[in-house]
């Protein structure tokens, strides 16, 4: 008997790494002889910027820039200078999953920057980096979904309706774009740039048709001087990028970051010319049904079947959540006015409670501000934040926060208030694993067999099925069905059924 096996090919992409890195980068620099000497350090404002990303066997490798700003009051002084340096830096990730050909979706950050003088002439700069790293492999794997019967009758099989979610695409688009700023009437005008720190802001993205729609905006806090004074000006730059998918998704969950490549500012006559690089990355998944051959034998001759173990993702859903923190921090120096106010993620931990996944970040708050008596001083804290993501049992989460909005500090007694908006996102997705036929070939026939009753009586078990009670007997769902009377393929435990066999 010939038993030709039917197969149906799933495609997709398998995340084999998605993990968060860390890393410090230090740079001793010499104080430009265009630059007055430094007297005292006020702050360091950082920013990272990516610019490549590869894999090899065994490995991921991330590139880029991290460029500070160091503000400083020069000797004799008490307007700041700016004084701006580029540290190059490398993250390596060793993993032997990564292989050749995989596909990378990665974002930078600085969670702190400060320096130090060394002496007048020469600062020591230190940045901390953090990065997010996903790393996606396609992959094929072949189903038996259904099998001939070869001229033989009495093949029974049992197909099994499964769903998959799957990352369907892994998509990527860099782009740029470039605009010029000006400040609003009621603003001082831009005299001298001293510091421009960009934030992404949040991103949507919506699967129509054939096509992605992202959309979304980087805020732009750009610190300057203005008739000897320091001044502050928000601006909100927008973007919108389109992908095109291969095949139609109305029903897709999208997913969307963006990655800096860099940001440049320049002031040409009172006005601001911005341009960005940056690189849209998404990630598609989708729902796609599945049909598979998870058992089989045969009433007229003994069949030798392999089963072996599929994993589907059986379920993925998206959330996310907006929490507040608020925190009062001490100044060693009472402020006056609060000039400019960040935050990002410098830590993140976990904890699990009754069902409850409980997100832990810690936030780095660096506020710049004028004293009493108009001196630039800044200050750094730390401030937590937290959400509670409920968890199914039997979920896998997958989390990340940013800081969302504006961050702001207000000056009270004793410090400084302050607030941040931060935005929690999640993905909870379950496993379920399910038996597939891996190979049918007909079994060893006995030399001397007994013969068979044509009817027999069988006591239904706790938790037994038609399917299981048919193929221990040698009989059909069908004719137990027609033998019984029964409308559905439910039977209770302790139920007595009379089971027709097939003569072999």
């Amino acid at each position: 008997m010939e038993l030709e096996l039917q197969h149906q090919t799933l495609e997709g992409y398998r995340t084999i790494l998605d993990a968060p890195l860390a890393q410090e980068e230090t740079l001793e620099c010499i104080v430009p002889d265009a630059l007055p000497d430094a007297s005292r350090i006020v702050c360091a404002v950082g920013r990272a910027f990516l610019r490549g990303r590869q894999v090899s066997a065994g490995s991921v490798r991330l590139s880029g820039t991290a460029r500070v700003t160091v503000l400083y009051i020069p000797e004799g002084q008490d307007v700041p200078v700016a004084m701006d340096t580029e540290l190059p830096f490398q993250c390596v990730r060793d993993d032997p999953k990564v292989q050749e050909g995989c596909l990378v979706h990665a974002q930078a950050g600085v969670t702190q920057a400060d320096a130090q003088a060394l002496n007048p002439r020469k600062l020591l700069i230190r940045v901390g980096l953090a990065f997010q790293v996903q790393v996606y492999q396609r992959e094929l794997r072949e189903i038996t979904c259904d099998a001939g019967e070869g001229g033989q009758a009495g093949l029974e099989k049992q197909l099994t309706q499964a769903v998959d979610h799957v990352v369907a695409q892994v998509l990527e688009k860099p782009f740029l774009f470039s605009d010029v700023l000006r400040p609003p009437a009621s603003r001082p005008e831009l005299e001298s740039l001293l510091c421009c720190r960009p934030q992404l802001g949040p991103v949507e993205v919506k699967a129509i048709g054939k096509k992605l729609i992202c959309k979304g905006e980087i805020h732009l806090a750009v610190l300057y001087l203005s008739g000897g004074a320091m001044c502050t000006q928000g601006f909100d730059l927008p973007f919108s990028q389109i992908f095109d998918l291969e095949l139609p998704t109305e029903d897709a969950m999208p997913q969307l970051c963006v990655a800096l490549g860099n940001v440049q500012c320049a002031l040409q006559e009172g006005e601001l010319a911005v341009s960005v690089e940056a690189v849209a990355q998404a990630v598609l998944w989708v729902q796609q049904p599945v049909t598979l051959m998870s058992d089989a034998y045969c009433t007229g001759c003994p069949l030798d079947v392999e089963r072996g173990p599929l994993t589907l993702c059986a379920r993925a859903e998206q959330g996310e959540r907006r929490e507040s923190a608020r925190q009062f921090c001490e100044s060693g120096i009472p402020a006056r006015q609060v000039l400019d106010c960040s935050a990002c993620v410098e830590s993140r931990e976990e904890q699990w409670e009754n069902g409850v996944l409980c997100a832990r970040v810690q936030l780095r708050v660096q506020v710049l501000y004028l004293s009493e008596d108009g001196a630039p001083c800044a200050v750094s804290y730390a401030m937590p934040g937290a959400c509670e993501i409920p968890v199914p049992e039997g979920e896998v989460c997958r989390w990340q926060c940013v800081p969302v909005g504006e961050v702001s500090a207000v000056p009270v007694t004793g410090g400084l208030e302050v607030r941040c908006e931060l935005e929690f996102c999640w993905q909870l997705t379950r496993q379920e694993r399910i038996s597939c036929v891996l190979s049918m070939k007909p079994g060893a026939v006995a030399a001397a067999q007994l013969p068979r009753p044509s009817l027999t009586i069988r006591m239904v078990g706790a938790g037994d099925t038609l399917w299981e009670i048919a193929k221990s007997c040698g009989s059909t769902i069908q004719d137990i069905r027609a033998a019984n009377d029964l409308t559905s393929e439910t039977v209770e435990g302790g139920t007595l059924l009379l089971v027709p066999i097939h003569r072999t």
